[in-house]
């Protein structure tokens, strides 16, 4: 899978539980609201991610 090359000015973050590095923008849609970004698509399925564990949310 390709990843995306950030713009100049995009700052990069990191996965709380894995260490990959990230862009903020990632952060921002599927980290918490201070934040944090508990689990990325690394360390959980990108379906996992997107139904709310990359902000921390464990149930469904």
């Amino acid at each position: 899978m390709d990843e995306l090359r950030p713009t100049p000015t995009e700052q990069y973050a990191a996965c709380a539980n894995c260490g990959r590095h990230v862009s903020s923008s990632y952060v921002r849609v599927f980290g918490d609201n201070s934040g944090t970004l508990h689990r990325c698509s690394t360390c959980a399925t990108v379906s996992d991610v997107m139904d709310g564990r990359g902000s921390g949310v464990d149930g469904r």
